[in-house]
């Protein structure tokens, strides 16, 4: 197990200067749990809405590259938000097997009682790469929560981690959120504090596959005006292709929103097509009615 110094982990190309504009609207969250997360962006979060700060600081918590199994890389350019140089780029190494983790010692007990099922998990990630990447998150006496980011499953000694969604491999920075409630269904908890591994993430044995990541945390959504609405509910199949709207109203169109507000599809038809659409929970919207639905 190799321990990163968390100082040689922001390197910077200095030719680079662009900047962009963040993509994370401090405003809008609340009860922040921090994992990873440059300092300028998080100086932007009102302390009052920092709940624990759990970030690598080579005295209680760590980042450890297990055997040697990565290597890491300068992170040249901006990060998710707009920050240069400071995020994380990893490359898988020839040992047949990757994993890194954010770790502390067992005897200094972090507390994340306060994430519960509405909470979500934030991580942004980039690769030009096809590779299938599984996300980790653990809890006391061996309790764990597992989601593969791919477009196939994540076989690690026979053990099949599900799918649960996938980012366009561009070499942009993308969002990914999943709702704590997707592992607290695998039997996750937080009931007392504890030591050792918090989060991890495997990416397979094949040699040179890239990964970026950056903006890992836990944080409870600020709701807003699209999750208050109070119309009446509209009536609403849905399946892992299609949502299909019944008696809506012809001269409106269908809407999908975040569950954040963020308008995502929007149909002029009863029915709406979904198929690339990741799993969360979101809100159907036709005219003055609306849903809450779960894409599975």
């Amino acid at each position: 197990m190799k321990k990163l110094t968390f100082s040689l982990m922001l390197l910077a190309s200095v030719s680079f200067t662009t900047k962009v504009l963040a993509q994370d609207d401090f405003t809008k969250g609340s009860g922040y749990h921090l994992i990873y997360l440059d300092q300028a962006s998080a100086d932007k979060i009102p302390v009052a809405n920092i709940t624990k700060d759990y970030r690598v600081d080579d005295t209680n918590n760590f980042l450890y590259i297990w055997d040697a199994t990565y290597t890491s890389n300068a992170a040249a350019g901006p990060n998710w938000n707009g920050e240069v140089g400071e995020f994380l780029d990893f490359s898988v190494n020839s040992v047949g097997w990757s994993g890194f983790g954010f770790a502390s010692p067992a005897t200094y007990l972090r507390d994340w009682s306060a994430v519960t099922a509405d909470y979500t998990f934030h991580i942004a990630m980039k690769a030009t790469n096809a590779a299938t990447h599984c996300l980790i998150i653990y809890g006391p006496g061996g309790l764990v929560g597992k989601a593969a980011i791919g477009t196939t499953p994540f076989i690690d000694n026979g053990v099949s981690t599900p799918v649960w969604g996938n980012f366009v491999r561009d070499n942009k920075w993308h969002l990914i959120e999943i709702p704590m409630s997707y592992f607290f269904d695998q039997g996750l908890r937080f009931p007392e504090p504890f030591g050792s591994n918090i989060f991890a993430v495997l990416s397979g044995g094949v040699s040179g596959v890239e990964v970026s990541m950056d903006a890992i945390f836990f944080y409870r959504k600020t709701l807003t005006a699209v999750n208050n609405v109070k119309g009446d509910k509209l009536d609403v199949l849905v399946s892992n292709r299609t949502i299909s709207v019944i008696g809506a109203n012809s001269n409106k169109p269908l809407e999908l929103y975040s569950i954040t507000g963020s308008k995502i599809r929007t149909s002029n038809e009863a029915i709406m097509g979904i198929e690339d659409i990741q799993k969360g929970i979101y809100i159907v919207r036709c005219g003055q009615q609306s849903k809450k639905i779960e894409i599975k």
